[in-house]
């Protein structure tokens, strides 16, 4: 194998560390988005319960206080009955009368359906409560470890990366700049085996020429399709 060879693949294995490195670090922010984003759909869901659970009381306090204004209003028909000599008066009142209590009914009915619906929620409010406090705590940790990953991640990142210029020494700075850019265009593959006649890179046939280039080790050699450097397995 030409040393050249060699060398670039001592110097990919690095730089494939280093992107797989780069890529993790990259994807840090979004699997902190993914976590906020649980988090907050476990936030929503107590706070809709909460919410529901608020309504009905103000509701409930309202119904309450309609009621007493009801009964309140009936009491003052009933001392005008007591005051008043007129039949025809005495009739309205009590027509008043009637058409209060109606009302003080449906509101009596309105308020027991909140009751009941109040103590429904009691389960699903209490089964948010918990959700909400175990979201929390997961998050809480994972947020933690991403923290301690990101520094595990950029300490190893500057490892590699202060490395690098010692296996770079005694590159050719043209072939240096070829790997570089196949590098950075071939997704991290620059250097790739010749198998059966094929490019293991764009697993594409390679010609009978550029296999007996690279079967000599003689030059450095590239895939007629794709342009990555080949070489013989060992």
């Amino acid at each position: 194998m030409l040393p050249e060879i060699e060398k670039l693949l001592v110097l990919q294995d690095r730089d494939q560390k280093l992107r797989a490195v780069l890529t993790e670090i990259a994807a840090l922010p979004g699997e902190k988005a993914a976590r906020d984003r649980e988090f907050k759909a476990a936030d929503d869901r107590l706070e809709a319960a909460r919410s529901r659970q608020k309504e009905i009381e103000v509701e409930r306090n309202k119904l309450e206080v309609e009621v007493k204004a009801k009964q309140d209003q009936i009491s003052r028909y009933k001392n005008q009955q007591l005051e008043t000599r007129k039949n025809e008066e005495f009739s309205a009142l009590r027509h008043e009368i009637e058409m209060a209590e109606k009302v003080i009914i449906e509101l009596e009915d309105r308020e027991l359906v909140l009751m009941e619906e109040a103590e429904s929620l009691k389960p699903s409010l209490q089964a948010a409560q918990e959700a909400h406090a175990a979201e929390k705590k997961k998050v809480e940790t994972h947020m933690a470890s991403l923290v301690t990953r990101k520094e595990n991640l950029d300490a190893r990142q500057k490892e590699l990366e202060a490395e690098r210029p010692s296996f770079i020494t005694g590159i050719d700075e043209d072939l240096l700049d070829r790997y570089n850019r196949l590098f950075k265009s071939k997704n991290g593959i620059a250097l790739v085996t010749v198998e059966h006649g094929v490019c293991a890179g764009c697993n594409m046939q390679v010609t009978h020429q550029a296999i007996l280039e690279v079967k000599a080790e003689k030059e450095i050699v590239g895939c007629p399709q794709c342009g990555r450097i080949l070489y013989e397995p060992q």
